[in-house]
This record gives C-alpha cells, structure tokens and sequence, in this order.
C-alpha cells in the first residue's frame, strides 16, 4: 500500500505531465497567433475596464486544475504580446523558443544560486559567461562578475562597490564622522537608476551632477572635467563617473575613451550603463560604439534587450572579479560556510538569487556569437530602413536625422501646421509650438495604444539645452520586424493623425494659431470661446489633458467610432 507521500510524489509527476500537455497547445497557440496579418499587440482597456474581464479575486477554497486554463488564456488574451513584431514600444522584445525553454529549466530546477553547495552547475555557468563577456568587452584577465535583478541594480551594486572600495570607513562607520561631500557624474541623458542610487546610498540628489550632452546626445567629456573641477574647487569629493553605452531615448553612446581617460585623471571610478548598447560587443560592425569599455572599473551589459533572453537577464562586470565580494561580503557564517569564490550571493547585497546566467549561457549554445551578431545586424537593417521611411515622408520630421541606434525618433507633422526651426527656442512662438505639437504626438498615441495594431512609446528629451517637443519613439529590436511591418506602421500612423489636429481644435484642446496660413499667437494662448490653455495643458469645461497626458473625453466623439 502506498503512502500519503508516495501518492504526493505520483501526483506531482502525473499533474505536471497534464499542465505541460495543456501549456504546449496553448503556448505555441499563443505565439502563432502573433505572427497572423493583423494581429493585435493588446487589445487595450483602461484599468477600470480590464478589473471585471480578469477574476481578481482571491478565494479560501481554491479553483484547481480544472480552472486553470481558463484563467490562463484569459491572462494571455488581455496582455501584451510581445511576440508580435509590432511591439516596438520597450528595450527589450519577445525572447525565443529557447529562451522559453530555459525559464521552464529554472522554474523546474527551483535553485537558489546564492551558494554553490544548492546551485553547482548553475554558479559554475554564471562564472563561465560572466568571464566571458568581460573578456569580450577587453576589460582584462582578472575581470568577471554576476548577476543581478536588472539593469537599475547593477547599477545601484556598481556604485556601492566604488563607495566602499574608495572609502571603506563608510561601509562600518557610515557618513556621521566620514566629513566629505561625495559626489558622481552622469549624462543630463543617463538612466534614472543612478540618481535612485544616489537616493538609496544616502548621497543626495543635488550631489548627482549631470554632465550636459552635445546635439547627439552623448556627454561632454569637456564639461564633465569642468563639473569634476568646480566640485574639487568645491572641497567636494568627486568619486564615480557614469557613462552610458546607448541612451535609453536616443540610444546615444557617450565617447567612452575620452571619458575614461578623464576618470583615471582625476582617480575617479569609471562605470559604463551598457544595459542597451553594451550586445554590440557580439557584432563586429557595430562593436566601435562601445569602443573604450575596456577602461571601465564596472560595465553593466543586459541581454534581456538586444540579445533576446527572457527577463531579465542583467550582468554587472569588473576588471576585478574578486571586489564585489572583497568590498560587499559580510561573511555571514550560517551561510557562506567556507569562503568560497563561487558563494556569489556573498558579493551582494541581497540573498536569495534567481540563476539569471544560465539564460544567456544556453542561448549563447545554442546560437553562437554568429547568431547574436545576425540578429543584431538584422536590428540595424530594419532600422535604416524605417529611418529612410520617415526621412522620405514629409509628414514626419526626425529628431535625429542619422540615429546612432535602434531607436527611430520622429515628430508626425499634421497637415497644415507649421514646423519651427529649434533655433526658436526661445520665443513665446516656439514654446507655444512645443505644447501643442505635444499634444498632437500624445493624441495620435491615444488613438494607436487603442487600436493595438502597434505599440511604441513616446518621450520628452532637452537636447544641447534645449526642450524638444515629446516625439515618438520606435525600438526596433526582435527579429521578426520586416519592411512589411515597418510599411504598414507607418501607414498606421499617418491613419491616425489624419484628422488630429481638427480633432484637437473642434474639442478646444488646441488653438490653431500654428497653422501655416495663421501665424498669430496672443500671450494668453487663449483658444475658441472661454476655454483657456495654461501651462499644464489643462482645458477649462469638460475637455482636459490630465497630469500623464492623457485626454479625457466627456462627450467628445471617439476616433475608432
């Protein structure tokens, strides 16, 4: 006679082997419908609309495996497909059938790698392809690294590993007797993560200093030195420099040679967020943006982007392996027993560790450099192609008429309107324009999100010191993006802005006083009857453009009706 256990341990089996059958269809289902002309990337709903389509509710007794289906399909039906080519919205796109493998590995693995005594072949692959990349990026025969929860945290361990190795009193004393301001540098273009560092290490915000970029967006390396030299004029105590290998709007990459040269100058820590651009490592071609990492003291580098691998997937590399855990480690004896080089979670400062590594150790298996390099090459086909598109359309307007990545960023200029020469900046004419092409470019997203044909985000963005209009802004990263998609994303938005700017008008959201034939602007910016426009954007009445940018609509008649 079996016993309760024994019956578990069956039943796992038998469950598991019933789940798995149920997953396959609906998870090949799920990924061939992507791909179907026309597939939808969401079929969109306000919050307030999605809540009663999805069962939120938490009950005592339990559905079982018979509701679970259901339920899941559901979960498919209103999310974000990722898979399909039209999602061009984020950094990151659908993974791969074997990136899909691998997380099932991991789930089903259920391993902590934070000793290697529960994870051994897991922490020996982290190693492995942590080395490997770092000897990638030159940074030399000691580098290697680990493993984080995404690109902000190995931002965040980037900069707590410089604090304590530069000033190790900090680490057990705090900053109560330390008596110095310390400050860091980063591009007035660089990812939010270093400030919320700054936030978290107890720096300060006003000691994050940002570097003024140049008309490309990529930093200054002359007003870099020129900031490091007023704070030591200061009695400041300039410590890190963050540079940036693909920007996340613009894609920009900071000179990482001149900027490296400028750190060891003044021994200040050099770090690289390559979180986007720091893949080109495996492209040949595209590889000399990124030209100078091997000066970096730290570089983060997220194959959850451009590489494809399930998220997230996020490395924080060293020119010296050993000093995340010479500079981090507590020795908490109930854990890491026997000082081991291979207890990477003793290099943190968390505990428990998702084995992230083993998704880009089985990918890089399976497809070789020569496949990461096909794919990012393919990236950069697609996006001179859609930049030429919008370059030959004279309803739309680049940002950056020759993008140093894969993010295309353009306005959609509505038929009619006026485009302001940016040397304008500083007139009441320009500034009035900014708003309302602001407008325009969310409205038209409004109309795009609700269709869900195609899903890419928009931005705001000071350049060379000047406030720029929001523009769109399209990632080309997945493999399955074809001049077929990239046609017809166009068209769709032409679609969408077709009548925009009379929608605007007619609902006394816009004043018409930038169109090409009426140039007249008064100083109030006030618009048809006693509906008047403030800073905010904010319509008095019924009409109003919330805090977000989204327009509420009482009564105003509807684009997809």
């Amino acid at each position: 006679m079996k016993s309760q256990a024994q019956d578990i341990l069956d039943g796992d089996a038998a469950e598991l082997d019933l789940l798995v059958s149920q997953m396959k269809d609906l998870m090949v289902g799920y990924v061939n419908e992507s791909r179907k002309p026309g597939a939808l990337v969401v079929e969109y709903k306000l919050p307030e609309e999605l809540k009663p389509l999805i069962d939120l509710d938490l009950p005592y007794t339990g559905i079982g495996i018979p509701g679970l289906m259901p339920m899941l399909r559901n979960i498919l039906r209103y999310s974000v497909n990722t898979w399909n080519p039209g999602f061009m919205d984020k950094l990151y796109a659908g993974t791969n059938p074997v990136g899909i493998v691998t997380d099932m590995l991991i789930s089903l693995l259920n391993a902590n790698s934070h000793v290697y005594h529960v994870s051994p072949v897991l922490t020996l692959m982290e190693d492995c392809v942590s080395e490997k990349l770092a000897k990638l990026l030159g940074m030399g025969e000691r580098s290697g690294g680990i493993t984080c929860p995404g690109g902000a945290f190995s931002n965040q361990l980037a900069m707590l590993t410089a604090r304590n190795y530069m000033f190790p009193e900090i680490k057990t004393k705090g900053y109560c007797t330390f008596g110095k301001k310390l400050t860091v540098f980063t591009s007035s273009s660089g990812h939010y993560s270093v400030e919320k560092t700054g936030m978290a290490l107890g720096l300060g915000l006003d000691n994050i200093i940002k570097v003024p970029c140049d008309d490309q967006g990529r930093m200054r390396p002359d007003e870099l030195e020129q900031l490091i030299i007023q704070s030591l004029g200061r009695k400041e105590t300039p410590f890190f420099i963050n540079a940036t290998a693909g920007t996340t709007v613009l894609g920009a990459f900071d000179p990482l040679k001149e900027i490296g040269k400028i750190a060891k100058r003044y021994k200040l820590w050099f770090h690289v967020d390559g979180s986007w651009g720091g893949s080109l490592i495996f492209s040949d071609k595209h590889k000399h943006k990124i030209e100078g990492s091997s000066l970096a003291d730290t570089f983060v580098l997220n194959p959850h982007k451009l590489l494809g691998t399930p998220l997230q997937c996020s490395f924080i590399l060293a020119s010296d392996r050993q000093i995340f855990k010479q500079t981090n480690s507590l020795g908490a004896q109930y854990l890491f027993h026997d000082d081991s080089k291979y207890d990477l979670g003793d290099s943190t400062v968390g505990c428990g560790r998702k084995p992230d590594a083993i998704k880009l150790f089985i990918g890089w298996k399976i497809y070789g450099i020569s496949g990461y390099k096909k794919r990012i090459e393919h990236a950069f086909k697609m996006a001179r192609y859609l930049t030429n598109l919008v370059k030959n359309n004279n309803k739309f307007k680049m940002v950056l008429e020759d993008p140093p990545n894969l993010q295309i960023c353009f306005w959609y200029i509505p038929k009619g309107m006026k485009i302001l020469d940016r040397e304008e900046k500083e007139t009441k004419k320009y500034q009035t324009w900014k708003e309302q092409m602001t407008l325009v470019t969310k409205e038209i997203h409004r109309r795009l999100r609700e269709r869900g044909r195609f899903l890419f985000d928009y931005s705001p963005l000071e350049l060379n010191g000047k406030e720029l209009p929001i523009f769109f802004r399209v990632v080309i990263n997945a493999p399955s993006i074809n001049e077929h998609y990239l046609d017809e994303m166009v068209r769709e938005v032409e679609r969408a802005g077709e009548d925009v700017l009379e929608y605007l008008e007619e609902n006394k959201i816009l004043q018409d006083g930038l169109r090409s034939e009426n140039h007249h602007i008064n100083g109030n910016y006030n618009v048809n009857g006693n509906h008047s426009v403030n800073g905010n954007h904010s319509v008095n009445g019924n009409h109003s453009v919330n805090g977000n940018g989204y327009i509420n609509h009482n009564g105003l008649k509807n684009w997809n009706s």
